[in-house]
């Protein structure tokens, strides 16, 4: 029998203990529909014999996701999946308190700029997964060290039932119609949060990108929790809007029946690709990499497809309802941009807006 064991994440404690198969506490999304199929079979993984023993994942992705893929992965190689999860923060807290003495083997972050920190600091194994030719480029990290699996749109989660008119940029929200409505997630708790801001400087300049914040600041809006929190207090109608909220898990409430609109901002947005890596000093190697060849397979993949995120396999279709990569404008921003002045940009949005 496959082995399970349960772990409370509780702030960034960090005392070694047993990991479990759990997923993030971020959202609960989970993969209940049939996964789309990849139109390429060269795409189906097939473990190698010989496989026992554990792997441990550390992951800041949402619960069902994580579930699904540790359970598919178990029953296809009879390896144990140990996982600790919790938010993009709370695994960056975990990994640099154990530098010394790393306990995961594989990490799957919400977040680019973490990935890329821990690449330039030669903390990440390089490593070419199955079906590495077919990846999206863009989301390949310098060396082979870090590899987008999967990705998630930042957009205007709109209430329908408390907003009349639907916004269709960024900056409609500093109008008066949405004043005391919108909710924006903590940055310092998500890290696609912090990704936007930093693209958005990237694409418009800092003045343009504080202009827009002082307005929307201006009008009530609120930072508060991360994403699964601020899309709970807009689908309860606490507020009326998400700005940058993650389009998998406005489209997965939808489709239970919630009176929401999911909006790509006119101007532009981002897509966060969510890196997995093997740490270099990884106990269990062989395994590490047998869970990331399976995940970037057409059943790994497909796994999040259901799950509505978007897929780094092309082709791997994206749910039904769902926006292909192709379908989305995007800000003028590379990752690597978004990787350099995350840290800086966050720290000026606290400076300036959370500090008071």
């Amino acid at each position: 029998m496959l082995r399970r064991t349960l772990i409370a994440v509780s702030g960034v404690a960090l005392a070694a203990v047993a990991l479990a198969g759990c997923g993030s506490v971020e959202e609960t999304t989970s993969a209940s529909t049939p996964a789309p199929a990849a139109d390429d079979s060269s795409l189906f993984w097939e473990a190698s014999e010989g496989l026992e023993g554990e792997v441990t994942i550390y992951s800041a992705n949402p619960q069902g996701l994580t579930d699904n893929l540790v359970a598919e992965f178990e029953a296809e190689t009879g390896v144990t999946v140990n996982v600790f999860a919790g938010e993009t923060g709370k695994i960056t807290a975990k990994l640099d308190a154990e530098w010394d003495n790393p306990q995961a083997d594989l990490v799957y972050l919400a977040s680019w700029a973490p990935a890329a920190k821990y690449a330039d600091a030669g903390r990440t194994l390089s490593y070419q997964p199955f079906g590495y030719d077919t990846i999206i480029p863009e989301w390949i990290g310098p060396d082979d060290a870090f590899i987008g699996r999967d990705g998630s749109a930042l957009t205007l989660v709109v209430n329908t039932n408390v907003i009349d008119e639907v916004p269709a940029d960024w900056a409609d929200l500093t109008e008066p119609a949405y004043k005391d409505q919108v909710i924006m997630p903590d940055p310092r708790e998500s890290g696609t949060a912090r990704d936007l801001i930093a693209a958005l400087v990237s694409s418009q300049g800092e003045d343009a990108t504080w202009d827009l914040f002082d307005g929307l600041f201006e009008n009530g809006m609120v930072v508060q929790g991360a994403n699964g929190p601020a899309l709970d207090d807009v689908t309860a109608g606490s507020h009326g809007v998400v700005f940058g909220g993650v389009d998998y898990s406005a489209y997965s409430a939808i489709a239970k029946g919630e009176s929401l609109e999911v909006v790509l901002p006119s101007s532009g947005t981002t897509v966060s690709p969510r890196p997995l890596f093997i740490l270099k000093d990884a106990q269990n190697v062989d395994n590490a990499k047998a869970f990331e060849d399976f995940m970037f397979s057409q059943q790994g993949q497909a796994i999040s497809s259901a799950a509505n995120m978007i897929p780094s396999q092309s082709e791997v279709a994206v749910a039904d309802g769902a926006k292909a990569l192709s379908d989305i404008t995007l800000l003028d921003y590379t990752l690597d941009d978004v990787a350099a002045n995350g840290a800086d940009v966050l720290e000026t949005f606290v400076e300036r807006y959370l500090n008071s």
